[in-house]
């Protein structure tokens, strides 16, 4: 080969090589449905957390409120070694909430921790906030449970869901909350800043007396639970679309945990 072949040879191996290397470095395309975003996400938190970087936005936060604390995270590399754990295993209905034009916005359920919520929000096909309630103190270790379609625990869900919306008034009283809330129960609400909680029929009078119109978003959602208890989930339009956690003993309400979508 002659010394100009040659020269041309290298420009050319050298030119592909270094348009290898450009396409290598771009970052994969954003999903183009909500469908492909969530079982790519799926695929990641399952134990493949080098696909994070294709479904969070470099800025995605994800955090998860236990009954004591809430842990953040922010970034794929943050949220990462969370997702190599693999806990996260889809349970129960997708409940797709209103969004802007460009977004999508969604509550889906997992079996972690007895039956866990959590309420997304994705922008230009990347996940901006995955916020979770983990129904649980953050030292515990529940048994999972999936989500039930059981007659039986459907019948009562809806029961305590309807003696609640009724109880939640303007009007209302400590007396009134008293017949469905345990006399320790806690109602906390989970905003993209900051926790508040209220303790017993007392405390929670605070905030169910406001009177804010909630309309249900969806089925309501219910889990496996021990004997003698209730565990489910109901999503509202509260904020444009917030989801709480409740459980019952002896079908009296001892937790109503919710995550609202807005700064308090």
């Amino acid at each position: 080969m002659s010394s100009t072949m040659r020269g041309i040879a290298r420009v050319i191996v050298t030119g592909t090589t270094a348009a290898a290397l450009v396409l290598s470095a771009l970052p994969a395309a954003a999903a183009s449905t909500l469908d492909e975003l969530i079982a790519l996400n799926t695929q990641a938190w399952a134990g493949e957390p080098e696909l994070l970087d294709q479904t969070y936005a470099q800025d995605g936060t994800h955090t998860a409120t236990f009954w004591d604390v809430t842990t953040e995270y922010v970034g794929p590399a943050a949220i990462a070694p969370l997702a190599d754990l693999g806990w996260v295993v889809p349970t129960g209905p997708r409940i797709d909430l209103p969004a802007a034009e460009g977004e999508w916005r969604w509550v889906d359920f997992a079996t972690l921790a007895g039956g866990t919520a959590c309420l997304w929000h994705a922008v230009d096909g990347r996940i901006a906030r995955h916020d979770c309630l983990v129904p649980e103190e953050s030292r515990d270790s529940k048994e999972r449970a999936e989500a039930t379609d059981d007659a039986a625990v459907l019948a009562s869900v809806e029961d305590l869901t309807h003696r609640l919306n009724a109880a939640w008034r303007s009007d209302t009283t400590a007396d009134v909350l008293g017949e469905i809330y345990a006399p320790d129960a806690v109602h906390s609400a989970r905003f993209l800043d900051r926790s508040r909680s209220y303790e017993g029929p007392a405390g929670i009078v605070a905030v169910a007396s406001q009177g804010l119109p909630m309309a249900q978003v969806g089925d309501l959602t219910a889990f496996e639970a021990p004997e003698g208890e209730l565990a489910w989930a109901q999503v509202v339009d509260l904020a444009g679309g917030s989801v709480c956690l409740f459980r019952a003993v002896d079908g009296m309400v001892t937790r109503h945990d919710c995550l609202v979508p807005v700064h308090s």
